[in-house]
């Protein structure tokens, strides 16, 4: 049973070789770091069939191996286009390190994803992209974006944390948030943060509807 939350889902590490998901489990994420999609679905294929509910494959990270490109995305979109991600419910962008001016990129990754039945999670270090110079005007896009169905800031940044980080990042405010399309499901370390990130969104006159844990269920 979910206890009526909307999405519980789980980032599912590849490189972790026993982490079945938690209970009540909507969505789950085969997490490798890397946003070169070969590479991503390579090292996802041990966990593809053992995801829970919803399978999603994640796509980029919080390095230089995750970091979004022109070339990286415009790979990316042929490889949808392609049929290489046949079996997944959907795509999780990680999208945290990059190059300026992607916006256009991302949107065309977007739409070749639901062309193709696919659903869009779009995942944010905190408020925005660390590494991404114009992460403001990135995330506007995002925010605007139909085609994105849910938009996951992560409220920590070791992925150790006893407690929810609601540090903001590049200019972004959490109050920005209100004007996202997509579902609002914070990234956080472990289920039991979910109700303090609900009391401390609401706040703001924000809604979430559900979360995604990091911590491995090991």
């Amino acid at each position: 049973m979910n206890s009526g939350i909307e999405n519980i889902g789980y980032w599912n590490w590849t490189w972790e070789t026993s982490n079945p998901s938690p209970d009540g489990t909507t969505l789950s994420i085969a997490f490798s770091g890397y946003s070169d999609a070969q590479e991503a679905i390579n090292n996802s294929i041990s966990k593809k069939d053992k995801l829970s509910g919803e399978k999603y494959i994640s796509i980029g990270g919080g390095n230089a191996a995750g970091a979004f490109t022109q070339n990286i995305l415009e790979s990316l979109t042929l490889s949808i286009q392609n049929g290489d991600f046949e079996g997944y419910d959907g795509i999780a962008y990680d999208v945290e390190e990059g190059d300026t001016n992607l916006e256009n990129y991302f949107a065309a990754s977007f739409q070749a994803a639901k062309n193709k039945g696919l659903k869009v999670l779009v995942t944010v270090s905190h408020s925005a992209p660390y590494g991404i110079s114009d992460a403001r005007e990135l995330m506007y896009s995002f925010f605007s974006n139909e085609n994105i169905d849910i938009i996951s800031p992560q409220l920590y940044t070791t992925g150790q944390e006893s407690a929810n980080d609601y540090d903001t990042s590049q200019g972004v405010l959490w109050n920005d948030y209100e004007n996202c399309k997509a579902a609002i499901v914070p990234s956080i370390v472990k289920a039991s943060m979910y109700e303090s990130a609900q009391e401390y969104f609401a706040r703001l006159g924000l809604t979430l509807q559900g979360y995604i844990q990091w911590s491995q269920n090991n």
